[in-house]
């Protein structure tokens, strides 16, 4: 099962109204099954090319998950297409029948008849069962490859994907020979010094495959082998190497690796932010638990509301302007002590477009860590447009925090 592919069907996917995320979040999925995804393809509500799509995509693929058109509209034409694209046929499932007469009753709806055709499974075909919707999906296997069919709703698609496919998927792939892969999440260095760094590193080892995918302040670094044992050694060289600025590996996040440190160290934070007007705080939250250790943030954009609100200095800004590490580390501590916290943290920078009166360069970014043994503080200059720029310095921010209690970062 090495070739896999996925075919988002629908219109609204063609002609860019609404974004693909379903194969974002398949392809994440079947990585961590040591699966890759080598074609994406995205086809209109065509019957007919549907069908020629199904086919050629099956030639070369092992394994194929086709997202939309099992809704009961005359639109949803995934069934139809792709039974043709199998010479077979639909046949009428009773049991899905009565479950989705069953759902609009309990619903106290009045049923359309056209919903019933989402009760039609290609022959041969296992129903995935719509936990969130009317929608089932399809497991259809034919001479040793797998064909997928899911509802294109996103939260739908999610559910059946999680709840019934990828555990399938590790059923069958345990008696057959899988890619294993390991993450590595890094913040704040460049991707071009961590590319040199790995390929330095991993030189003499041809079997390891690396890739990366950079977000803005944030770089995944992807290792991949066959050789299992290969790969652990791999993985623990460059673990190693790029250890100062490890955030996070695999499905772990930097929020809440960052959140874990806290509360062990029994530490609360609060933040104080210019900038990136709210970003950093609305990251920490995103992690369920996180009042245990999060006081609170200040958004604090104008030298007026940091003078009032965290109290620095008028003459401080004057003299320094605020994208300077010396007002970082004055908000940091005046949120600290605002929100009665064992650490403060703060962000201020030009973030874009225009300088904003100040005389460094858009995407200069200070930052400062306040903390009762002390304060500390850093400058960056982050390349991109103002969004990618507000990005990077939350990433830079958390990571920072993070370093620093693990005791990185000085």
């Amino acid at each position: 099962m090495h070739r896999c592919a996925i075919v988002s069907v629908g219109d609204e996917l063609l002609d860019g109204r609404v974004p693909d995320t379903n194969s974002d979040y398949i392809t994440t999925k079947l990585s961590s099954l040591g699966l890759e995804v080598g074609l994406r393809v995205v086809v209109g509500d065509d019957q007919d090319k549907v069908r020629d799509t199904i086919t050629w995509v099956m030639e070369a693929s092992d394994m194929v998950i086709v997202t939309g058109g099992l809704g009961p509209t005359d639109d949803d034409i995934t069934r139809e297409a792709v039974a043709d694209a199998l010479d077979s046929r639909l046949e009428r499932n009773e049991d899905l029948e009565r479950l989705i007469e069953a759902l609009f009753e309990k619903m106290g709806r009045e049923m359309a008849p056209s919903n019933l055709k989402q009760a039609d499974l290609v022959a041969g075909a296992i129903p995935l069962t719509a936990r969130l919707g009317t929608a089932p999906g399809q497991w259809i296997e034919r001479d040793d490859k797998y064909l997928v069919l899911m509802p294109g709703v996103p939260r739908e698609m999610k559910n059946m994907m999680s709840a019934d496919v990828l555990p399938r998927l590790d059923e069958r792939l345990q008696e057959k020979n899988r890619k294993s892969s390991v993450s590595l999440h890094i913040a704040a260095k460049p991707e071009s010094e961590i590319g040199e760094l790995v390929h330095a590193e991993l030189a003499n080892m041809q079997d390891i495959n690396v890739s990366y995918r950079a977000r803005p302040g944030q770089i995944e670094v992807r290792l991949s082998s066959w050789n299992a044992q290969q790969l652990s050694g791999a993985a623990a060289i460059v673990r190693e190497s790029l250890a100062e600025w490890l955030v996070a590996e695999g499905d772990a996040t930097l929020e809440g690796n960052l959140g874990r440190e806290l509360r062990s160290r029994g530490l609360s934070l609060a933040v104080a932010e210019s900038c990136t007007g709210g970003m950093v705080g609305e990251r920490i939250t995103r992690v369920p638990g996180s009042s245990d250790y999060f006081n609170g943030g200040i958004i604090a954009y104008t030298y007026r509301a940091k003078q009032d609100l965290l109290g620095v200095s008028n003459d401080l800004l004057k003299e320094k302007g605020a994208v300077n590490e010396e007002v970082a580390m004055a908000m940091a501590q005046g949120v600290k002590e605002r929100l009665n916290a064992g650490i403060g943290i703060a962000i201020t920078g030009v973030a874009g477009p225009g300088s904003g009166g100040e005389k460094e360069p858009v995407g200069t970014i200070a930052f400062g860590i306040a903390t009762r043994e002390g304060m500390s503080s850093w400058k960056y200059r982050l390349p991109g447009d103002r969004e990618m720029v507000r990005e990077a310095a939350s990433t830079v921010a958390l990571a920072l925090t993070y370093f620093y209690l693990r005791g990185g970062a000085k």
